[in-house]
Order: C-alpha cells, then structure tokens, then sequence
C-alpha cells in the first residue's frame, strides 16, 4: 500500500493577508503615480486612463483571491500579531507626519517623498518577520534603494516627481508579484488535492 501526501495547503488567513496587501500596495502606488504626473504637470488623459486600467485589473485580481480564500481552511487568528502590525503601522505615520512637518518647517520639501518613501521601505522590514512574508523584504530594499538612489542621482527641481513615479512603480510591481505567487500556490495546492497520485493507491 502506498501513499503520497499532498502538500500543506495554504489557509483562508494567509491567502486573504496576501490579497489585502496586495489592495493596500494597489491603492497607495496608484495614489503615488498620480501624484508624481500631478507635479510633473504630465497628468494627461490618456496616462490617466493608462493608471486605471492597471489599478482596475490589480484590484479585480485582488478581490477574486480574496473571495477565493474563503474555500480554504482558516485558523484562529492571532490577536497579538494584530496588535503589532497595527503598532508598526502608527509609528509608519507618526513618522511621515513628522518629515512633512520637519521638512516643511526646513523649508526642504523637495525632499519629502524621498524621505517618505524611506519611512515605507524600513517599516515593511518588521512586517516581513511579523507576516513571515520575504516579499516584504525585497519590496523595502527596492523602496529603500529607490530613495537614496534618487536624492543621489536626481535633480533638486525633479525629486519630488521623479521619486514618486518610482515608488509607485514598485508598489505595483510588489502587488502583481503578491497575487500571482499567491494564485500559484492556490492552484498548486487544489490541483495536489484533485491529483489521482495523492490519493490512497493499493
């Protein structure tokens, strides 16, 4: 007699963190890609048009998985990891609040997306471990090297623009890149369960 063991299949609460991440880095990258067009003066129609085709099809993707991750087993949550992600995510605004402020006072604006985009970056390190999610490591080393390469490299008069195209260029490419290793696992793990190989041979 043998048989085979399906893989451990994914939960309803990992599945469905995935895609409101993915919602999150959606909105927030469509919001900075907007805004950099907006002070770059390059706000057309058809770029606009461009920015909700994209956010559209994300968000679509999106709320399919999350409606998707209800036929998945779903363990009890964890009030403390809640706690702590809602922890992080203050400090996250507390600290953009303060740059804005600071930096406003300095009469140093032109630096405040880069700084922001900063702030974003570091706090999705502590996310990373907390959500035991790497992809949040990657998508805050971009953002992270984003803003130091942008203040190095980019032109006072063009930071702020410059800046927020990129970082709303790599929340996108984070949320695309969420949602489909989140629907490959999804499909790999239904399709191990049909699998005749899975099951109980004689």
């Amino acid at each position: 007699m043998e048989h085979t063991t399906a893989p451990s299949a994914p939960t309803a609460n990992q599945l469905s963190g995935r895609a409101i991440g993915a919602l999150f880095f959606t909105g927030f990258g469509a919001i900075w890609l907007t805004l950099a067009l907006f002070i770059r003066q390059t706000l057309t129609v058809g770029l606009s048009l461009t920015i909700a085709t994209v956010f559209f099809a994300l968000l679509l993707t999106a709320l399919w998985l999350l409606r998707e991750a209800k036929h998945f087993p779903r363990t009890p949550e964890n009030k403390a990891i809640g706690r702590t992600f809602n922890r992080i995510n203050l400090m996250e605004w507390i600290a953009v609040a303060i740059v804005a402020f600071v930096f406003g006072k300095l009469h140093i604006d032109a630096y405040v997306t880069a700084a922001i985009t900063a702030i974003v970056g570091i706090h999705l390190f502590p996310l990373a471990r907390l959500f035991r999610y790497p992809m949040h490591n990657v998508t805050g080393a971009a953002l992270v090297a984003w803003a130091s390469l942008s203040l190095l490299l980019v032109p006072t008069e063009h930071l702020q623009g410059i800046t927020a195209i990129g970082t709303g260029i790599i929340l996108w490419i984070s949320a695309a890149a969420t949602l489909a290793i989140a629907i490959q696992i999804m499909r790999r793990s239904t399709h191990a369960t049909t699998s005749p190989q899975n099951r109980l041979s004689i």
